[in-house]
């Protein structure tokens, strides 16, 4: 506008016929459509590329913050594996069978949305003043009974006996104790994602710190960690153990990725600088994350990582092409040499280029495998 008011005014001393005309093709020459559809065309197109792909962004800086990320955070059940558990054997430890032990975990079970929750089955009894401890587990009223079922120290809290040790077996083990003490063992399976791997294969290949952060204390953890090859895995925490070990991340200067499904995944998620939840994550869960991962696949998140850079290059192209045109454009405009005309069609041009080469994230490279059944392997013992 100023160089446009400058040229005209000179115009208007050297020939005042052609000073309107000049003025105006100067200012269709440099129009700033191409400059302003840069960046939203290329982040629509990836978003719509995204989605496609079984990935909803819900907020709107998570291909800029991909980026910029160096750490990522994982949770296990569900998220690295499958979430679909097995009830493998129960271990009782009173006088109650092993069908009574089952029926009293399952009705403080059903009142549950975590993952677990779904290895029970239906209960022929009902809870009552079911309450959740995210990160230990549930308690609840079985006819007068008061249960406790999660984590080991947490339920010997109710009745103030030692924790009984933990079998030597692997898997993922819940003790069911009521107010007079421990009544049984219950192990878990859960089978490893078929994808994880190659979702910690692309993560080291962009050299980020990966950590494995989970609610469940057993032996479990360390095995997918191993079998992994996750820098570091932490087992028995507590939503709030998460989120302090999030806070002294970013103390440490790190920008966070989370990746997780439960409840006891919500502060972490809400706080990360980029938070994905699975689709079959809590509501709760879903509602705090940025993202959302339909689609369960965690190759999509290969790809998104490979997008969000693609989509950072083409803006930038697009930004230097418009900038560029606007820059040649505007001195042959200030001489006369383009009339108005074939300045708005060079305006078109130069916003059109700018769209084609947004519409070029459009085609993402589906991976090898996401296209068949997934595939599952139980985890090594």
């Amino acid at each position: 506008m100023i160089a446009a008011a400058a040229i005209g005014l000179l115009w208007w001393q050297l020939d005042a016929s052609r000073a309107f005309w000049i003025v105006l093709a100067m200012l269709v020459a440099t129009c700033p459509c191409a400059l302003s559809l840069a960046t939203p065309t290329a982040l629509t197109a990836a978003t719509g590329t995204l989605h496609k792909l079984g990935l909803l962004l819900t907020r709107g800086h998570v291909l800029e913050g991909l980026n910029q990320i160096d750490t990522v955070i994982f949770d296990k059940t569900g998220t690295l594996t499958e979430g679909r558990l097995a009830l493998r054997a129960i271990r009782p430890l009173g006088a109650l069978s092993s069908d009574d032990c089952l029926s009293l975990a399952a009705a403080l079970e059903n009142r549950s949305e975590h993952p677990i929750a779904r290895a029970f089955g239906r209960a022929p009894v009902a809870a009552e003043e079911v309450t959740s401890s995210p990160g230990l587990g549930l308690e609840g009223l079985v006819g007068i009974q008061r249960l406790r079922i999660g984590q080991p120290a947490f339920v010997c809290e109710l009745s103030g006996c030692p924790v009984p040790s933990m079998p030597d077996e692997a898997g993922q083990w819940l003790l069911l104790g009521d107010s007079q003490g421990a009544l049984a063992w219950l192990v878990l399976d859960d089978r490893l994602r078929s994808d994880a791997p190659a979702l910690l294969a692309a993560c080291k290949a962009r050299g980020w710190h990966t950590l494995l952060l989970s609610g469940d204390s057993s032996p479990m953890v360390a095995s997918v960690a191993a079998e992994l090859q996750i820098d570091e895995a932490r087992g028995g925490l507590r939503p709030d153990d998460k989120l302090q070990v999030l806070q002294q991340l970013h103390q440490q200067g790190r920008k966070v990725l989370m990746l997780g499904d439960g409840v006891n995944d919500v502060p972490v998620l809400a706080a990360a600088d980029i938070s994905v939840a699975m689709g079959s994550a809590t509501d709760l869960a879903k509602t705090s994350a940025d993202a959302v991962l339909l689609s369960n696949r965690l190759d999509a998140l290969v790809q998104a990582f490979s997008l969000a850079r693609r989509t950072r290059r083409v803006i930038i192209e697009n930004l230097l092409w418009a900038g560029l045109y606007n820059g040649l454009m505007l001195p042959f405009a200030a001489l006369g040499w383009i009339t108005p005309v074939w300045a708005a069609v060079g305006m078109s041009i130069s916003s059109l280029t700018v769209v084609l080469n947004a519409l070029r994230l459009t085609r993402m490279p589906r991976s090898a495998d996401s296209a068949g059944a997934p595939e599952t392997r139980l985890l090594p013992a």
